[in-house]
């Protein structure tokens, strides 16, 4: 699975106006319902928290990677929100300016699920990329960064 393939402009929220990591979780899950790849919000969501929970998924530089493996969870994607910034948890003190929420189904082996986020977080490690989703004038400008983002997974 290559990331850009779990992707589409349906999956993307460039203008997230939410108030905190549930606000998030739940906007960017109704985009997956909407869009066919998750059977279930509550059981997806329920899901999501119940690894949230393990440990925070924010990662860092304002971004957040909350996931789940889930068997409502029909086709693997991944969901983004662009935010001016809100609260994580309460231990994280930088706001949270993207989200990614990835999404597989139970079925999904260990590796390949892991592979998905460690791509995501190969590119979100690198600033320039970061700072160009933040700052995409709009939606064919931002699916234009997504779709070059692979650049950022070579020569790592």
């Amino acid at each position: 699975m290559r990331f850009e393939n779990l992707i589409t402009s349906k999956l993307i929220d460039i203008n997230l106006k939410v108030a905190n990591r549930n606000g998030a979780i739940e906007n960017l899950t109704s985009l997956m319902v909407k869009s066919g790849v998750v059977s279930s919000a509550s059981d997806f969501i329920e899901d999501v928290y119940e690894r949230e929970a393990l440990t925070t998924t924010a990662i860092g530089f304002g971004v957040a990677i909350p996931h789940a493996r889930s068997s409502s969870v029909i086709e693997p994607a991944v969901a983004i929100g662009r935010s001016v910034g809100f609260s994580w948890d309460q231990e994280l003190d930088t706001p949270i300016k993207l989200v990614f929420l990835v999404a597989v189904p139970s079925k999904v082996e260990s590796p390949e699920y892991m592979g998905i986020l460690a791509s995501i977080a190969r590119m979100l490690v690198h600033e320039e990329f970061r700072k160009s989703l933040i700052d995409a004038k709009d939606m064919d400008e931002f699916m234009s960064i997504i779709s070059n983002g692979k650049q950022y997974l070579i020569n790592q």
